[in-house]
Order: structure tokens, then sequence, then C-alpha cells
């Protein structure tokens, strides 16, 4: 497809202002796949239970085209493409999809944009989808595809708490899943886990974790569950709110994750986020270093060009904006921000913060051509007097305590 000419963002983009991430090339990559078979009971994330081969292959076709425009389209937005060094299939439920359009995805990403010989490709699964022998004899051709990280969404060890969750998969699908993963031979296997769920126990969690260090996995994810309106557990949580696990217990669950993970050998890197050495999720990474990143499905975010697009969160309105020659990926009607430098200035303090390595001086300045201290001093300063960040010479970090408090802190630095 022909390169339209430059919108007025380009523009707007060129000069002295433009700020770091906008003159970086894009090498991650993020495609949303919306099937499910069916709602978890806390989920908002955009997907439908239509699984279709025609639902399916609309997709599939959609995907070509947006990152066929995102590659014909790039140069003319100011926006350079360069070898990806991540892909991540999101969703939804990736699983669902017959691997061989997973592959066909993976080989015109491939084509269009060329990988890394590094490529962190991400597939996330549900453990239902490969809790057989039949099932999972297929696991292997996505590793043949290219696929070299699954993330399960095991949540939890109890079978009682996957029910009242809405999940498909029991504690011995996870099991079976995650065993015949390592089988296949993903050179990364990571697990999702979820605290504060109505029901949850502290003894809860200990199962759970114990289960992990039965498992061949080197990464986990740990979040709180985070109430999104307008969903079950929205309505579940106003009519019943003592079903739910008071602050306290909920942070006493984190702090037993985080203790007994540590044991197990991972490194708490990211607030919520623990990995073996060397199985850090490079693909979410991108996103705590505020780097640039494309995007494709409904849904789906971008951040190219120092512009946040949004897709619309429905199959069609997407497929009809991919198919408009007058938009598509770097359409107007999609732009949610137009990131200044003031604001990328904010993003790298406020994301770096997420790590556990916190933000360096010498990464800030090489960004922004000024010293932290000089946009943020004395906020910083007031957050260390609390005893929320440590400001040392070379870098800034949370503390213990701020890890507990890391939305007033970045609250504080907007």
């Amino acid at each position: 497809m022909p390169a339209k000419d430059p919108d007025p963002v380009a523009k707007d983009l060129e000069g002295s202002g433009v700020t770091h991430a906008a003159r970086q090339p894009v090498t991650s990559l993020y495609i949303h796949v919306p099937f499910c078979l069916s709602k978890c009971l806390y989920c908002d994330f955009y997907s439908i239970t239509d699984c279709t081969n025609e639902w399916i292959g609309r997709w599939q076709r959609g995907i070509i085209l947006e990152l066929e425009r995102i590659a014909g389209e790039a140069a003319s937005h100011k926006v350079c493409t360069a070898p990806l060094r991540t892909v991540y299939f999101g969703g939804g439920t990736p699983s669902v999809l017959p691997h061989q359009v997973i592959g066909s995805l993976i080989e015109r990403a491939r084509a269009l944009f060329s990988f890394e010989a590094s490529c962190d490709i991400t597939l996330e699964a549900n453990p239902e989808s490969y809790n057989s022998e039949k099932k999972a004899g297929s696991l292997g051709s996505l590793v043949a595809a290219g696929i070299n990280r699954v993330s399960f969404g095991m949540q939890s060890s109890s079978n009682a708490i996957l029910s009242r969750l809405g999940r498909r998969h029991t504690a011995a699908d996870a099991e079976f899943a995650i065993a015949a993963a390592s089988r296949a031979g993903f050179e990364h296997i990571a697990v999702d886990l979820m605290t504060g769920l109505p029901g949850q126990t502290l003894e809860n969690i200990l199962e759970t974790l114990d289960m992990v260090r039965s498992l061949p996995v080197d990464h986990v994810s740990s979040y709180a569950l985070c109430i999104a309106e307008g969903t079950p557990f929205d309505f579940l949580f106003r009519a019943s709110p003592e079903l739910f696990p008071q602050d306290g217990l909920e942070r006493e669950m984190t702090y037993q994750v985080t203790a007994s993970l540590k044991s197990q050998g991972f490194e708490h890197y990211e607030i919520s986020n623990f990995a073996k050495p060397g199985a850090r999720s490079r693909h979410n990474l991108t996103y705590w270093e505020a780097d640039p990143y494309m995007a494709a499905g409904p849904a789906a975010a971008s951040y190219m060009g120092g512009v946040r697009r949004c897709n619309p969160a429905s199959l069609e309105q997407w497929l009809a904006r991919t198919e408009d020659a007058g938009e598509g990926p770097f359409g107007m009607t999609s732009i949610e921000e137009r990131v200044d430098e003031a604001s990328a200035r904010i993003e790298t303090m406020v994301l770096g913060l997420r790590l556990l390595d916190g933000v360096t001086r010498s990464r800030f300045k090489e960004r922004h051509g000024i010293d932290y201290d000089q946009v943020f001093g004395d906020r910083l300063r007031s957050l260390q007097g609390r005893g929320l960040l440590v400001c040392e010479k070379a870098c800034i970090r949370l503390t213990e305590k701020g890890f507990d408090f890391a939305d007033l802190v970045a609250r504080e630095l907007l």
C-alpha cells in the first residue's frame, strides 16, 4: 500500500523538540487476540466468545493488513522500524488460535520488519488449552514457529477459587500443561498468580507457592485483584465486600509471594514480576522503560513517533478502520496522546520506578538532557523524607515501604 502524506502529528515531531522515545526505532510488537472460550468474572480486557473459523480468519487478515500498513506508512510518519526484539501475543486467549494461524503471523511480521536473532516471542496461554496428551502434542509446532516464551494464566492452585473466578482449568490442568510445555522445549515458561481474590486465604497462597516451587517455571507475575467497573466482580464486591480479603491480609499475601519466590531463586525485578536469572520479560521491559512499541488488533495500544494511539475495542470497528485508506495504524482518530517532553520525563520516572533497579541518573539525562533533580528535586526529597524513595548518587528507587505506596509515589510525581 502506498505511503500517505505526512500528517500534522509527524510534522509536529520534527525539530529539536522531539522526545527521546519518538526518535528511537520501534523494536517491539504487541498483537491482541480477542478470542476467549468464556469471560472470566474479573476481566475487563476486550474479548469475544465467538471463536468461529470465520471470525478468526477475518481477524487474521486484519492483523496482516495492519502490519503491512505499519511497515508501508512508517517512514512518512517519522517512525523507524528496526529488527524486532520482542513479539507478544496477548489477549483474550491466544492459545485458542490454530497454531498455523500463529505461525503465519510470525512469518509475516518477520518478513515485514525482520527479527533479531534473539527475538523474545511470547504467547499467553490458558492451561486448559494443553491439558491432555492430544492437545499438548501440538506445543512443539509453536516452538518450531519461533515462540520461545509461553505464559500461563494459572492464577491459583485452589480449584474452588479457580471456579469462583470463572476459570476453565483446574490445578491439575495447569501442572499438566506446564510440564508439557517444558518437554516441548520452550526457553521460558511463565505463570500469572493473583492475590486478593474472594474467599482466598493465606493458606491458599502458600499452597499455590508450593505448587510453583514444583513446576519448571522461570518467570512469575503476581497481581493483586483490581476490581474493574461493570464486571461481575464489581457487582459482587458492592453486594458482599466481606467476601474479599481486607487490605492487611492482601498485603500479607503479597509479602508471602515475594519471600517465597526469592527463596526459590527468583529475582524481584519489577513490582509485580519475578524472574530466574536471564528470564526477565523483555517485552514488558519495553513498557516500563518508556520505549516505543507497535501494536495490532482490536483494543491494541501503540506508542510510535511520540504518539499514543489505541484501536477500537470492537472487532468490526477495528477491521473497518484498518481497511480505511484514510485511517489505519497512523490515523488521526486513534490518537490518545501526543507525548511532549514534559510528559516524557514523568513517564521515564513513574514507569522506571516500577523496576527495582529504579531510574539511573545517567539514563534520565541521556533521554532528556537534564538531571532529574532539576525536574523533580523537591518532590523526590519529600518522598525520600517519608521513607518511600532511596535517592542515591547514581539512581533513585522505591524503598520496601515505597512498594506498598507505589501509586501514591506516582501521583506525587505527575
